[in-house]
């Protein structure tokens, strides 16, 4: 009997029913297109397979790396929008909230600023007129941020005195100062334009008028009402406001208003500024309204909102500014800036659907006096 050889039975099987693998790279190579298809290449190719193999394996590779890539790019890009970071926030103002005093300290002193600059003590009854004449400094130009430069001057000539980090910080202690008969002394310090600081002083006091409480949700509502002097200049100037104080449990809210008047005989003609709150979105926002009378009639209304915010570490303070009622319209955002080491202020404007821009520095004139010079965007410029 023949012996068989088994290795060689072995092999022979294996030629017939293992796939060559030159075959199988020739196949994968043409079906990515690797491989050319004719007859002259052909077996070129076959020699070469293993270099095609290698080829291929590092397309796919550098593909399959690229869109590795891709993707973990894509993850990134969404956890830095979705996920809280300090470096991804965008530089949103805060809108700030004071405390009682302080709220009765810039009140005190743009209230009795804007009296001023609106009508004098010794001429309270001409204030009707003084506003009625306020916007023909620059009537004949044809933007109205122009026309109503005058009024606006008015407001910021009022709140030029807290353009500081803090916008103001004011200290109470028992008056003893005899010449004037109130209980306490409040010392009211800003930043005016150029950075200094000013102190304002008012004398005043506050009494509780009513208090009522309800055991059932521990709810306390206090009224207190205020007398008291603002001394700017060397001129004393008649203040009243109310404060109301509600607190719930761990919950308190309080709000006040507070009058300037140029004659305390006269309480027909005065400047209020109020604390008023409105709740959007879920969210409470603090606007400071300024209204104006004269003879019992409302003259103009206008809102102010103060914001801070953090940018490059350095915190930067605006306040936005709308006219409501009266001859003027417009909302106008405030902002403070340092330009080649000198300050200058920034102002923002929409009114009626128009927007636009405008700066303002201090400069002093041929005697020495402070002046605000105001200018445009055409380069027009209007000093006050």
């Amino acid at each position: 009997m023949k012996q068989i050889d088994i290795k060689r039975e072995l092999k022979k099987e294996s030629d017939r029913f293992a796939p060559d693998p030159i075959v199988k790279i020739k196949t994968a190579a043409r079906a990515e297109n690797l491989l050319p298809y004719d007859a002259q290449q052909n077996s070129e190719v076959y020699t070469q397979g293993n270099s095609a193999v290698i080829a291929k394996n590092k397309r796919k590779t550098i593909w399959l790396f690229t869109v590795f890539a891709s993707v973990i790019g894509c993850l990134i890009l969404i956890l830095s929008l979705t996920l809280p970071s300090e470096r991804n926030k965008p530089f949103t103002p805060t809108r700030l909230h004071f405390s009682a005093e302080d709220v009765y300290g810039i009140g005190a002193v743009s209230g009795v600023k804007l009296l001023k600059n609106n009508m004098p003590a010794s001429a309270v009854k001409s204030f009707s007129a003084v506003n009625a004449i306020a916007y023909t400094t620059t009537e004949k130009s044809a933007d109205e941020a122009k026309r109503q430069a005058e009024k606006f001057n008015e407001y910021f000539t009022a709140l030029d005195s807290f353009f500081g980090d803090d916008v103001v910080s004011t200290s109470t202690i028992a008056n003893t100062d005899s010449n004037y008969d109130y209980e306490t002394k409040m010392t009211i310090t800003g930043k005016d334009f150029n950075g200094e600081t000013v102190t304002y002083t008012m004398y005043y006091t506050e009494t509780l008028v009513e208090t009522n409480s309800t055991d059932e949700n521990e709810e306390t509502e206090s009224e207190y009402r205020l007398v008291g002097i603002m001394t700017i200049d060397g001129a004393n100037y008649y203040l009243e406001g109310e404060r109301s104080e509600e607190s719930e449990k761990d919950e308190s809210e309080t709000e006040l208003k507070i009058r300037a008047y140029a004659d305390k005989e006269d309480k027909t003609s005065y400047i209020q500024m109020e604390q008023e709150y409105s709740i959007e979105n879920g969210e409470t926002e603090t606007e400071y309204v300024y209204s104006i009378y004269a003879g019992g009639e409302l003259l103009e209304q206008t809102a102010v909102e103060f914001e801070t915010e953090n940018k490059d570490g350095k915190v930067e303070t605006e306040y936005e500014l709308e006219f409501r009622k009266g001859a003027s319209k417009g909302k106008y955002i405030v902002k403070r800036e340092v330009v080649e080491n000198k300050a200058e202020i920034k102002v923002k404007y929409a009114i009626d659907g128009k927007s636009g821009e405008f700066r303002i520095r201090e400069i002093t004139d041929a005697n020495g006096d402070k002046q605000y010079e105001y200018t445009f965007s055409d380069n027009e410029k209007i000093v006050f």
